[in-house]
């Protein structure tokens, strides 16, 4: 298998936990520095694991000391292993938690999305989303609208972060609206590219977690397949 996903809740390394100097350690000096620089204790302690996981998993990836990796950025702003390009990644946090995404075969895209309260999903639909699942955000049940968005969201999310340029390219070219049913995506064919596109999609998982949504996408096929571990290789 040759994607991977990890997940991190930020209470697995709670603060003061005895192991965060060593994952300090990790940390390049600009990435010390970066995170000096945030506001906030809590700020700090998610780029802290963020990053560590990071390096964690991609040291033990390639075989190489997590602290000596190098990264650097494809002009679309998409990060990449210096050492080892053929490695692909791609990194999402949000609210309790954090999900890094890897690739042997291709470029990786994943998101991850702890629901907000009192957030306007249909409003948002309407303005970003296909038409096509506007209409099934619309339709009964409404208990099950706020799901409904969340899976939808993060599957073009992680979409777009797979291709390297982001949401601005325009979330409505993607329509998912039958993926519940038949796990496939209609693509602008602009975007589609010359193999097909896998997803991967999951609703909190792990049966001691807060609510999340978790999708990883990419044109890996074994991704359908993907092996989701929790916390840090080696924890």
């Amino acid at each position: 298998m040759t994607t991977f996903s990890w997940l991190l809740r930020l209470d697995d390394i709670p603060p003061g936990d005895a192991r965060l100097p060593t994952l300090s350690g990790l940390l390049s000096a600009e990435e010390r520095l970066y995170r000096e620089r945030l506001h906030g204790d809590a700020g700090r302690h998610r780029f802290l694991l963020s990053r560590a996981l990071l390096r964690t998993v991609l040291g033990e990836l390639t075989g190489r000391p997590p602290e000596s990796l190098r990264f650097s950025r494809l002009p679309s702003g998409k990060p990449l292993l210096v050492d080892d390009p053929g490695l692909h990644f791609s990194l999402s946090h949000s609210g309790d938690w954090i999900a890094l995404a890897t690739s042997e075969r291709s470029p990786v895209g994943v998101d991850i999305e702890q629901p907000r309260p009192h957030r306007d999903v249909l409003r948002i639909a309407h303005r970003y989303f296909h038409p096509d699942e506007c209409a099934l955000l619309e339709a009964p049940p409404a208990a099950d609208t706020e799901r409904q968005f969340y899976r939808l969201w993060t599957l073009k999310e992680a979409f777009f972060k797979a291709r390297g340029t982001g949401i601005s390219e325009g979330l409505g070219r993607i329509n998912l609206a039958t993926f519940e049913r038949d796990h496939r995506a209609l693509i602008d064919p602009e975007l589609e590219g010359d193999a097909p596109w896998q997803f991967y999609y999951a609703e909190n998982p792990q049966a001691d977690t807060r609510d999340f949504y978790l999708a990883v996408a990419g044109q890996d096929p074994d991704l359908e397949r993907l092996h989701l571990v929790r916390g840090l290789p080696g924890q």
